[in-house]
């Protein structure tokens, strides 16, 4: 960087400072502390790039969220990150009121040494295909129904129309999107690997076709999605027919035979073979390009599936690479040869249809607008760990180089309440893509309601841009939420990853907060549990979690959140806006029909509240409303002075 990002550079004492270069960037000496404008940096996210003094706290932000414990802004576009390093260093978006973030400040109570890390993905965290994700066709990842936790194997047309019934009268309102048909549609064979020709439809379990489910999902108001892998085939006929599309050893064979050895291969197949398929496409060539355009044509443009997961992607980068020389063009390596895969699918995909790669195959970046980060999981304790995992290892690259994917979330038996409530709101408190996978219509409704809290998926941005892999893995998931007309306010999630209770202690400085007026609210129930000065201990159950929303308490009535969404009102609020000569607070929300909205107002000393459709408990009141169907609702309260 040639130029210092800094700019109208202000020394507190007076005294003309002046930016200085460094070998690894800029030095701002000022003895008594310094105010800087950054310039350049319009859509960058305030963050870090390396743990603090409490790895135990991971921060997420929705809109222009801050915090005293980040010391660097990173920028997608320039993918370049800028880390302040001084006393008492806070970063600030800067903006006009009511008006989009135009930059940022930062300030230290000396000087500021500023740390350039350019290509920040591309080199410092090994992400070479980097490109910002484009979110304007889907500024926030998807948010469905997957049949593959519940059905496996054994999915069903039936069974699709009664779970797509369900999904759109009890969720469809709240936001779930999609309905994702899981392998099992296709042509049946002997085994996995046996079972991969995506030409053929599973008549006796799809007896009215792809595209007449596809439609009916449609017409219920939900959107279809498909599964595939696009790179196998298990015809032998086509094999034999066409022998440029596929690779071949030079004994005629196909590699996925020759793989067969490995513990994942499909046992029942004869000889063995991968799971993935007995046959590998061969992309680089003009029949393999043909191919690609005529599966996808199929899937989208004649059956209509605007949601496309492909499986098996993890190790096909490696397979090109092995097979490089058997190629039709053996000039492209093997993430080349296999991003040509990927575009000859999006091609025809074009942008208003998702595509999700399935899994760890990080060459997509750029092409794929979801990633799958971590293997299979399974409704228990132990097969949701690999959900953890992938959130630990994968989350800082969630909305800004691809929607990370951790799997489905599931919240049925044997999971007990309190795993159940875990793992929806790992996904509720961290914003990545979000399917669940239940038999739906047979959830009890103490299950459901887990659901209905956190679709749709919220707009969240990770605010730590490093891998969450240390000892022991975070207690705290502290979500920053900033909406202009509404407010500022934290929702921290507590998780327990232990087999006993355990008392977790929360206190403004430990979430990069200061102040010393603060209420504290039960997320997940409504409830008032603290009014003081943000020291707050919560006692956490075992394999469970406890999430508490974080409020500045005012002097006059304000808002402190509502049952809507764990977001506590990021996806529901609009506007608040509290009138002091009337004594009347206005808001705008977004109600779901047929669910009690309920909104929850701090009434401190010297008020009093009454009206229709409040209860009050202490200094906590609550407003609800009902409506028949979704609806956008000016709601008011009006307070009178305590005699």
């Amino acid at each position: 960087m040639s130029h210092s990002p800094l700019t109208n550079v202000v020394a507190l004492d007076g005294k003309k400072s002046r930016v200085q270069r460094t070998a690894t960037g800029w030095h701002v000496a000022a003895a008594s502390g310094v105010t800087a404008r950054i310039k350049g940096y319009r859509d960058g996210i305030i963050c870090r790039v390396a743990p603090g003094a409490d790895p135990s706290v991971v921060q997420l932000g929705i809109g222009p969220a801050t915090s005293r414990l980040c010391n660097a802004i990173y920028s997608p576009s320039l993918d370049t990150a800028l880390v302040f390093t001084g006393d008492d260093v806070a970063l600030a978006p800067a903006r006009k009121k009511g008006q989009r973030v135009r930059g940022y400040t930062v300030t230290a109570s000396g000087p500021i040494t500023v740390t350039v890390l350019d290509s920040y993905l591309r080199i410092h965290r090994d992400l070479p295909w980097f490109t910002p994700l484009e979110r304007d066709t889907f500024p926030r990842p998807p948010a469905g129904w997957c049949s593959w936790y519940y059905y496996y194997l054994e999915v069903t047309e039936a069974e699709i129309v009664k779970n797509t019934d369900w999904l759109a009268e009890h969720l469809l309102p709240f936001g779930c999107d999609w309905v994702q048909i899981d392998d099992g549609w296709q042509g049946r064979g002997a085994g996995h690997g046996t079972n991969r020709n995506w030409f053929v439809t599973c008549e006796r379990d799809f007896p009215r076709g792809m595209k007449w489910i596809a439609d009916y999902i449609r017409e219920r108001g939900l959107r279809p999605g498909i599964w595939t892998i696009p790179h196998t085939q298990s015809d032998q006929e086509l094999f034999q027919r066409i022998p440029a599309l596929f690779i071949r050893t030079e004994d005629g064979v196909s590699p996925g035979e020759h793989d067969a050895s490995q513990a994942d291969a499909s046992p029942a197949a004869d000889p063995p073979c991968d799971w993935a398929g007995r046959y590998y496409l061969d992309p680089t060539g003009l029949e393999g390009q043909a191919y690609l355009k005529r599966l996808f044509t199929m899937l989208c443009d004649e059956w209509g599936y605007d949601y496309v997961k492909i499986d098996a992607q993890g190790q096909m980068p490696g397979i090109y690479t092995a097979q490089r020389r058997r190629l039709a063009d053996p000039a492209q390596d093997g993430a080349r040869a296999y991003r040509q895969m990927l575009d000859a699918g999006k091609a025809v995909m074009g942008k208003g249809r998702f595509l999700l790669n399935c899994g760890g195959g990080w060459p997509a970046v750029g092409l794929c607008e979801g990633i799958r980060t971590g293997g299979d999981v399974f409704h228990s304790w132990e097969g949701m760990q690999p959900a953890v995992t992938a959130t630990l290892q994968w989350l800082y690259l969630n909305t800004i180089a691809c929607y990370t994917d951790p799997d489905v979330v599931m919240v049925r038996d044997p999971l007990t309440p309190d795993q159940a409530r875990l793992w929806a709101t790992l996904l509720g408190v961290t914003g990545q893509l979000l399917m669940a996978s239940d038999q739906m219509y047979d959830l009890p409704d103490e299950r459901v309601e887990l659901l209905r809290r956190i679709f749709p998926v919220a707009d969240i941005h990770p605010m730590e841009l490093y891998p969450l892999t240390g000892a022991e893995k975070p207690t705290i998931f502290d979500l920053k939420v900033t909406l202009p007309n509404v407010g500022q306010w934290d929702v921290a999630a507590l998780f327990n990853w232990s087999d006993a209770a355990q008392a977790v202690t929360l206190t403004p400085a430990r979430l990069g907060l200061t102040g010393d007026a603060w209420l504290a609210l039960d997320a997940w129930n409504g409830t008032l549990l603290h009014d003081g000065d943000g020291t707050v201990t919560v006692e956490v159950p075992a394999q469970g979690c406890r999430v508490v929303s974080l409020w500045r308490r005012q002097d006059v009535p304000h808002f402190v959140g509502t049952s809507r969404h764990l977001t506590q009102g990021a996806v529901d609020v609009k506007s608040v806006e509290w009138d002091a000569k009337k004594r009347r607070l206005t808001g705008v929300s977004h109600v779901v029909g047929g669910d009690p909205y309920r909104v929850y107002l701090y009434v401190p000393d010297g008020y009093t509240v009454a009206g229709e459709n409040i209860t009050q408990e202490g200094r906590l009141a609550t407003l609800t409303l009902r409506r028949d169907a979704n609806e956008k609702v000016t709601w008011q309260v009006l307070f009178e002075r305590a005699s």
